[in-house]
């Protein structure tokens, strides 16, 4: 497998990644409901370390998706490289969500919100990119617009538990089929 796979499978390393430790926090922590308790939740219980470590190894697998997976193949123009950047921008609110925890206070609720309004713009932005360069024939923007789509329903419902259960699966959907699908690519270096 080339670097460039890779890189382009970073999307979908990161995404199990963040998935097994997520079950592992939930299987450490008994209090823990899925849909009633807020992930962040796990962030400050007995499956923290599991939690945290896995929106920061996430984070930099996705940095590295952002950089050198989809990243290069959105074009040197305007909407390219701001893709290019609000997808590292979101790895790195993601990230810093691991970091400053619910005990953090004020600073954890916004970051997390910064995470998730920040998230939709960039797969909008990405969307636009995705549908510009054809990088991925029509499927891009159609898995881009879906899940751009179900994100913005998801706004009237607020920043329940299960919303944000909801809106975290639609992201972790969106990186898993585009960076799949990019490394399916036939032209692979």
């Amino acid at each position: 497998m080339s670097k460039v796979t890779l890189f382009r499978l970073c999307g979908l390393f990161g995404a199990i990644a963040f998935l097994s430790l997520y079950l592992i926090a939930m299987s450490l922590d008994s209090g823990y409901v899925f849909g009633e308790n807020y992930l962040s939740d796990l962030g400050v219980s007995d499956g923290a370390w599991a939690f945290n470590s896995g929106l920061l190894v996430a984070g930099v697998l996705f940095i590295a998706f952002a950089l050198f997976g989809l990243g290069p193949e959105l074009g040197k123009g305007i909407v390219g490289r701001l893709s290019t950047g609000l997808m590292t921008l979101s790895a790195l609110l993601l990230m810093s969500i691991g970091i400053f925890t619910e005990d953090a206070g004020d600073i954890h609720g916004v970051l997390s919100y910064a995470f998730f309004l920040e998230t939709l713009v960039t797969v909008e932005v990405v969307d636009l990119a995705l549908f510009k360069t054809r990088v991925l024939g029509l499927f891009g923007p159609a898995v881009s617009t879906g899940c751009l789509v179900y994100g913005l329903g998801l706004l009237p419902f607020g920043g329940t538990p299960l919303v944000e259960t909801l809106a975290v699966f639609d992201i972790v959907v969106w990186g898993v089929l585009v960076s799949v699908a990019l490394a399916r690519r036939s032209n692979d270096p």
